[in-house]
């Protein structure tokens, strides 16, 4: 049963929109050489831009996946896949205000806000997929 629209917290689409957003904020952060010096995109900044790219082809891949009891393990493979990517990239920020770069709090923890933010979608969008194929 779908819930009407204005009922709804969330879009259905939230977990890509905000993907998709984490993916441009990582890049235009990872491409900012005041933050990341040229010398750092091999070691760091290129893997960060990947994570983000892949959070969202597994986000794209998972809603691509029909649900359904024969796809339904590929589908839960592809959302774990993004849980991943988020981890990674909590991690790397971590990295990076170790490595003591001078990003400033505010972007940081903005990054850090959104990346709870899309985990928490992800969680739930799982749970959800589990409760519809009961």
């Amino acid at each position: 049963m779908s819930v009407l629209a204005r009922f709804r917290s969330e879009s259905p689409f939230a977990v890509r929109d905000d993907a998709r957003k984490i993916e441009v904020r990582i890049i235009k952060l990872c491409m900012n050489e005041k933050y990341f010096p040229k010398r750092y995109r091999f070691i760091l900044v290129t893997s960060m831009i990947e994570d983000a790219h892949k959070l969202v082809d597994y986000i794209e891949a998972a809603n691509k996946t029909d649900l359904s009891p024969e796809f339904l393990k590929r589908r839960l493979t592809y959302q774990k896949e993004a849980l991943i990517r988020i981890e990674f990239l909590f991690r790397k920020i971590i990295l990076a205000e170790e490595l003591d770069f001078t990003i400033p709090e505010g972007i940081l923890l903005e990054i850090g806000e959104m990346l709870q933010k899309e985990e928490k979608l992800i969680k739930n969008w799982i749970e959800s997929d589990k409760t519809r194929m009961k």
